[in-house]
């Protein structure tokens, strides 16, 4: 049930300057790691460890880590080498420079104010940095996905918004049942309807899969809930004692759980083996504000903030700051994101851009405009099979980018896909999951 106060996915954010609902993926992908399951079948609240060490002491950045990262290239300051005409010179010569000069002058000058910039190369760093759609180079990247709608009454779907595949299962949340749903996708597994009162699910709003857990993010009711990706047995649940204050995100990283509380501008890493409190990372250059979804990449913490216009970058093992990205970047309301190995992806949902950026140098490599690559109110975003997908809430759409050069491929929309207030998306090597959260139904496209 939710609670007042609690902004579900799809209402009205009064921070939104255009006023559309705001949206944020809670997509991560199994990361592999291993952990042992708790034997009890029964819901257990867990306690932070008094011996964790820094329970309580927020991390702060270094004296040497302040100011932002800005998208600006190098100026290498370069001597004039224009030639100097000799006392005496042939006029005919100065006038002959003068005149290539002013010729120069005038084409770097039209080329400045085209209203669109020509296609960047990987690692341009300046705010013109934006890319036409093209031609995607890969066949494999062209061929149309299958369509296929799962909508059945035994999935219980009521508001389905996170979705995330691990443990050989689908996993979605359903904001307004407050339910979660596991489908499966290998054989011997089964559909799972999971309780709001055994499981402690309130308005569950982000998924996390990795080592055989599932963790589930409890916005209204400030908490996490763990379960087993085999069974369905809840594990424990996160809540007092945690300082959670709107968990809207989840991210995995090795044992780690990353949580951003969206409420009070700060994230928690919590243990993922023993479910322990670590720390809790707030205040000073982090610059938080109202962080609303987290991605790792090249072992660093990529915490998109929502209220703030900006991408803070962090170290995933320590939490240590090492950049806010924000001038240059053009991110206009940040509430989704998506990394693979070498990129972070990000989605403006007020600005309908994407927003590409080096995962090891943190550069500007390039932005994608929302009217060209058929971006309306972005909501989630999910990387596979080399393809960058992109649910469009308002659009009713999914936009396929080519993850490698940044050409569009294609926007799929219309009856055939069945979308319908698009709110989550995750996808593998084999197919992409959305989530329709205006026609409780979740669209598979299976992938050539």
């Amino acid at each position: 049930m939710l609670t007042s106060g609690y902004r579900p996915r799809h209402s009205t954010s009064p921070a939104q300057k255009t006023g559309r609902g705001r949206r944020e993926a809670g997509l991560v992908a199994d990361d592999g790691q291993t952990a042992t399951i708790a034997a009890a079948v029964g819901t257990q609240t867990a306690v932070p460890q008094a011996a964790v060490p820094q329970p309580a002491v927020p991390l702060q950045p270094t004296a040497s880590s302040s100011g932002a990262r800005q998208a600006t290239p190098s100026a290498d300051a370069t001597a004039d080498s224009t030639p100097r005409p000799r006392a005496g010179g042939n006029r005919a010569q100065i006038a002959i420079i003068s005149g290539a000069a002013i010729a120069l002058l005038v084409i770097v000058t039209l080329y400045a104010v085209r209203d669109v910039p020509s296609v960047t190369t990987r690692g341009c760093a300046t705010q013109s940095c934006t890319t036409r759609p093209g031609a995607a180079p890969s066949p494999a990247l062209t061929g149309r996905p299958s369509v296929s709608l799962l909508d059945s009454p035994g999935y219980a779907l009521d508001g389905p918004t996170a979705v995330a595949a691990g443990g050989g299962s689908l996993w979605i949340t359903n904001v307004l049942g407050g339910t979660v749903t596991s489908l499966p996708l290998a054989t011997g597994r089964k559909v799972m309807n999971l309780p709001a009162a055994q499981y402690g699910f309130d308005g569950p709003n982000a998924i996390a899969i990795g080592g055989n857990h599932v963790w589930v993010a409890n916005t209204p009711a400030n908490s996490v809930t763990e379960l087993s990706t085999r069974t369905g047995a809840p594990i424990r649940v996160l809540g007092t004692g945690y300082g959670f204050a709107g968990p809207y995100a989840l991210q995995l990283y090795g044992h780690r759980l990353w949580v951003a509380d969206a409420a009070i501008n700060s994230v928690t890493e919590i243990s993922a083996t023993s479910g322990a409190r670590i720390r809790t990372v707030t205040g000073g250059a982090y610059r938080f504000d109202n962080p609303y979804a987290l991605a790792v990449a090249d072992g660093r913490l990529w915490v998109a903030n929502s209220g703030g216009g900006s991408v803070t970058e962090m170290s995933a093992k320590t939490g240590a700051w090492i950049a806010t990205l924000a001038a240059g970047y053009r991110l206009d309301d940040p509430v989704a994101l998506a990394a693979d190995g070498n990129d972070v992806w990000v989605a403006s949902t007020a600005g309908d851009s994407l927003t590409e950026i080096s995962a090891v140098s943190g550069k500007l490599v390039r932005i994608l405009p929302g009217r060209q690559y058929g971006l309306n109110n972005p909501a989630a975003l999910a990387i596979g099979g080399g393809v960058v997908w992109v649910a469009n809430q308002v659009g009713n759409s999914v936009t396929e980018i080519n993850a490698g050069s940044g050409a569009l491929i294609r926007v799929l929309s219309g009856k055939r896909y069945h979308f319908h207030g698009p709110t989550g998306i995750a996808a593998d090597g084999h197919a992409v999951w959305v989530t329709n959260q205006g026609s409780d139904s979740i669209t598979r496209l299976g992938l050539p």
